[in-house]
């Protein structure tokens, strides 16, 4: 290995650093996964891949550790930080409890809830499960990263509707049973229902997250999370909102990491999905050696012809008006129960203030709906 590229390679503590950008999250944080000399091979997938394998994506990136979250959560910071929430819940639900908040809940809330709040646990584990497959495939450690604590805030949101439900069924009969049904069968969640099984199945995981974080989350969590919040405390109802209250929080995060991720890709200049290899000194790299195999030479890929800022607009595209439709079908519910929202003016509202601002800031282009 010739001079330059043994210094490309030294530990991270040992490369030059701008003391005023060096900190413990990055320290601890990037370059973790092992890009080259891995000592496992998928001997099942017949794509020939390596296990951190740039092709898992149509994205192209010369650098894939260079993304930064905003909140630099790591694993210290991001249990402490989710434990003192969890507190707030379990206080929250306790004091619901001792005040007899619930059992004295308006019999109508109490209904509109059941209907459009509990299936929501099914949505949310349904993310979860798909935020692993990003966790599994994604490249750079930072994004590996942020995608495994948003996959755990999503089950614990699942964990956490599920204690509501309960805390509720001691007062109001069924929630969880009924939840389930409702997720399966009634009309108005069908499309909610399709979409996530739709993102279940997609294997780019980078169309995973623009799917989740930058289309479905930011409709249905400020409809359900923010609006339908807001209903909940005009009924007196603050054993949900105090849940809503720390979901918000997750909520806000999942968006900023997401916008940043997508606004910095888009401006990635790399032209083939191996610059990164290139970049860490292996120009001539002809193809790893294990096991007694030859991976697949990655110049005989085809590559990627669109550029990072086509693809994510193509994903937009496709993902946002399914989105907006899924949510929109909640409108009948809302309805039904005669709540005081309309969810399609809720949906225009959240469009302009809320999820517009964030594509300007990034730099990404949105036609909306």
């Amino acid at each position: 290995m010739s001079g330059p590229q043994r210094e490309m390679l030294e530990p991270i503590r040992k490369q030059p650093w701008d003391w005023k950008t060096k900190n413990e999250y990055e320290e601890v944080t990037v370059r973790q996964q092992p890009y080259l000399h891995g000592h496992y091979r998928h001997i099942f997938d017949e794509r020939d891949y390596d296990i951190f394998d740039p092709r898992y994506t149509r994205l192209k990136s010369s650098d894939w550790e260079a993304f930064r979250d905003p909140k630099k959560y790591w694993y210290t910071t991001y249990t402490s930080d989710r434990k003192k929430m969890a507190e707030q819940v379990e206080n929250n639900f306790s004091q619901a409890e001792e005040f007899h908040v619930i059992e004295h809940l308006d019999p109508s809330w109490v209904e509109a809830a059941r209907t459009i709040y509990t299936p929501l646990r099914h949505l949310e584990y349904g993310e979860s499960v798909q935020l692993q497959h990003v966790i599994r495939y994604a490249l750079g450690t930072s994004i590996e990263q942020c995608s495994t604590f948003q996959s755990f805030d999503k089950t614990g949101r699942a964990q956490w509707i599920t204690q509501w439900a309960m805390n509720m069924e001691a007062h109001h009969g069924d929630f969880l049973g009924f939840g389930k049904e409702i997720f399966m069968s009634q009309p108005a969640f069908q499309a909610l229902r399709s979409y996530v099984e739709e993102v279940l199945v997609t294997d780019d995981w980078g169309e995973v997250l623009v799917a989740l974080n930058l289309t479905l989350d930011p409709l249905l969590g400020n409809l359900i999370y923010r609006d339908f919040n807001r209903l909940a405390l005009k009924h007196g109802d603050t054993h949900l909102a105090g849940l809503n209250y720390a979901i918000i929080k997750q909520m806000d995060w999942h968006a900023d990491w997401a916008f940043a991720l997508f606004g910095l890709l888009a401006e990635e200049r790399a032209t083939s999905r191996w610059d990164y290899l290139k970049s860490l000194g292996y120009e001539d790299w002809p193809g790893d050696y294990r096991w007694g195999m030859t991976l697949s030479d990655p110049r005989n890929t085809p590559e990627e012809p669109m550029h990072n800022r086509e693809i994510i607009n193509e994903w937009v595209g496709k993902w946002y008006p399914k989105a907006y439709h899924a949510v929109s079908q909640l409108s009948s519910l809302f309805e039904r129960h005669n709540l005081q929202l309309n969810v399609q003016e809720a949906l225009q509202a959240i469009q302009k203030e809320r999820i517009e601002p964030k594509y300007k800031n990034a730099g990404i282009a949105f036609q909306g709906v």
